[in-house]
């Protein structure tokens, strides 16, 4: 039998067989039915020990445990685990057979620091709230009918029995040290699937990410040392690249491992991240393997095995755009090169020119925000501006389009346009067709703004929010000093390479960043003569692209990358954690600074608040405070 006793209670065990070695501790993890956890608590300063099994809610009390009496310990457990056999509607003989097959106890330190955990809760939930003296045989039944988890499985009294009748006749399992630790460390993804980010801390979602990628590293180690009988070194390091790159950097960031994969952490989902089809066929081809091992090692189901395989089909075809399409592309290139007249002047020229900064910015940022939230942000950095003006401003704007942002009132221009009757600054590549506009809005609905500091977001060049024009000198001179283009060639081979590049990421079916890269890279080829390939050669060029397009993707939500989102609150969820009080409801102090930094929309909160199940009081209060801010 295994005892894993805590260490402050290891004393009381010296007369015990010790067994500290890896292939005891082994044995333990192997047969949780024979192994059990042991602790003390003090009380009216004696010493009163418990023992829990592993494998089920069987528990064991012993009152005033000494250096005197410690040599009984085993005796007294013995005769206390008969009662509770006997509780539980088992017959005496199968105690003799477990008991018999347990053996010679063997003490080792704990294995497991969650059922140490579930001791002390049982004695913080069964024993110490006892008002009159309980004797060891009613607490060790009270500890018996007390439900505790293991894994995905809630084990109580009934469960407690099937194990027992179940593990007859009773054996101590072969072990296989390889196997267990695989065992352990699956086992530990499968708990780290459940976590709930939203419950966590910042510092939780750090530390969970953490525990999931070494419990990864640990998995990958085991399978490509199986893997390595039947693959050659290229193949193995092929496989670990693959594996580490999809479940460390992508899986493992959205608080995910293997055994709970779904549409947002597929391996499609990596096409709008910069990561191209040959890479995705390889990832998948590698996943499908470590799934296979795990299902041979009988760590998933065939039902499991199934589902993971639902994310390593092959890739749907793609259509290539049609020439009506490349034609619309080419008009709306001409119309960007016209000049528009000048524009009075509205605050002063310096201000103008801020708040032109200021717009640009908006749309690298958010790609669509309304003059109204625009002006709550400007203003929130800058109480001076008033709205009168820069309403005025904004009106000087209309129909004046440059590669920075389009103005727009759509009650004006668009009425057959499921979006707000509002003004709007957008990118222009946003009106290519009737649908991505809509699209675009609607996906962003409910999303706090990410906001830089005024220094940053006026000068419009912030990392890695950059507006993509920005790079365009970096890749003109590029372009003249590794490719030896010249004049206007290199000023429109970088103009139109920059716009290939933002026209695949502003799709509805958003384009891999490898396949706009490809674009850009014929397009040059063709169009200037050049023989770039994706080598070594040509590797700066390649990855200042990159850089470009992944910068990008952004504008879809609203300025924060996809880890920041992933701990970015909506306005259903701040709205839905207030507390409120029906007699006096107030907006929480999260939603007011959010408005008045102009991080929240205020009309989508309106919104929200009309729409809600809150009672009408309640929310005509909410509704006037949001509209007094």
């Amino acid at each position: 039998m295994f005892i894993n006793v805590e260490k402050k209670a290891q004393k009381l065990f010296n007369t015990y067989q010790q067994a500290m070695s890896e292939e005891a501790v082994a044995g333990a993890l192997a047969n949780p039915l024979f192994s059990w956890h042991a602790t003390y608590y003090t009380a009216k300063r004696k010493k009163n020990m418990i023992f829990l099994n592993d494998a089920t809610t069987m528990a064991i009390v012993l009152f005033d445990v000494n250096a005197k009496n410690k040599q009984t310990i085993k005796e007294r457990f013995e005769k206390q685990l008969a009662i509770i056999w006997q509780e539980l509607g088992l017959s005496t003989d199968s105690l003799a057979d477990y008991l018999a097959t347990g053996g010679d106890w063997q003490i080792g330190k704990t294995i497991h620091p969650l059922q140490v955990k579930t001791i002390t809760n049982f004695y913080q939930d069964v024993i110490k709230p006892q008002k009159t003296s309980a004797n060891e045989i009613d607490l060790a039944k009270a500890l018996l009918k007390k439900v505790q988890q293991k894994g995905r499985i809630y084990v109580g009294e009934d469960e407690t029995v099937k194990v027992i009748e179940m593990a007859q006749p009773f054996s101590i399992k072969h072990v296989n040290l390889e196997e267990l630790y695989l065992k352990e460390i699956t086992n530990k993804l499968r708990k780290l699937s459940q976590v709930d980010g939203e419950k966590l801390t910042a510092d939780g979602v750090d530390n969970a990410i953490q525990q999931i990628q070494d419990a990864n590293n640990q998995l990958l180690d085991l399978f490509l040392a199986d893997a390595k009988h039947n693959y050659s070194t290229k193949t193995i390091r092929r496989y670990r690249d693959n594996l580490q790159f999809y479940l460390n950097e992508w899986v493992a960031y959205r608080l995910s491992t293997i055994f709970n994969l779904d549409i947002q952490t597929s391996v499609d989902e990596l096409e709008f991240h910069g990561v191209d089809k040959t890479e995705r066929t390889n990832i998948k081809a590698s996943l499908k393997k470590l799934a296979k091992y795990l299902k041979n090692k009988d760590i998933i189901s065939d039902n499991e095995y199934d589902d993971i395989l639902v994310y390593t089909q092959k890739d749907p075809v793609d259509f290539d755009e049609d020439e009506e399409e490349d034609q619309a592309i080419e008009d709306f290139l001409t119309s960007l090169f016209s000049e528009s007249d000048k524009l009075p002047v509205v605050f002063d020229p310096q201000t103008d020119k801020m708040i032109d900064e200021y717009l640009k910015s908006f749309v690298a940022l958010y790609g669509l925000i309304s003059a109204q939230q625009a002006y709550q942000i400007i203003h929130a950095q800058n109480p001076s501006i008033d709205k009168e003006r820069f309403d005025q401003y904004i009106q000087n704007k209309f129909n004046e389009m440059t590669m920075e942002y389009f103005i727009i009132d759509f009650r004006e221009a668009f009425r057959d346009v499921d979006i707000a009757p509002e003004i709007f600054i957008f990118s222009p590549l946003l009106i290519k067709d009737g649908d991505r506009l809509p699209s675009f809005y609607k996906h962003q609905q409910g999303l706090p703004y990410y906001i830089p500091e005024k220094e940053v977001l006026i000068d419009n060049k912030f990392n890695p929010f950059a507006n993509i024009s920005n790079y365009q000198q970096d890749l003109e001179e590029l372009l003249a000093n590794q490719y030896g283009l010249s004049g206007d060639d290199v000023k429109g081979a970088a103009f139109l390479s920059l716009y290939q590049l933002k026209m695949s990421a502003y799709g509805l079916e958003l384009s891999s960043v490898n396949e706009a890269i490809n674009k850009v890279v014929a397009f040059l080829n063709e169009e200037h003569g050049l023989s770039v390939k994706q080598d070594k050669t040509n590797e700066p060029l390649i990855k200042l692209l990159v850089l470009i397009a992944t910068n990008i993707r952004r504008p879809w939500n609203r300025g924060w990358s996809n880890y920041e989102l992933l701990r970015t609150k909506d306005i259903a969820k701040m709205v839905a954690e207030m507390e409120i009080n029906l007699e006096d409801p107030k907006l929480s102090n999260e939603i007011i600074s959010g408005i008045q930094a102009g991080m929240i929309n205020r009309d989508e909160l309106l919104n929200f608040l009309e729409n809600s199940n809150l009672p009408p009081k309640v929310i005509s209060k909410l509704y006037k405070q949001a509209e007094e801010l």
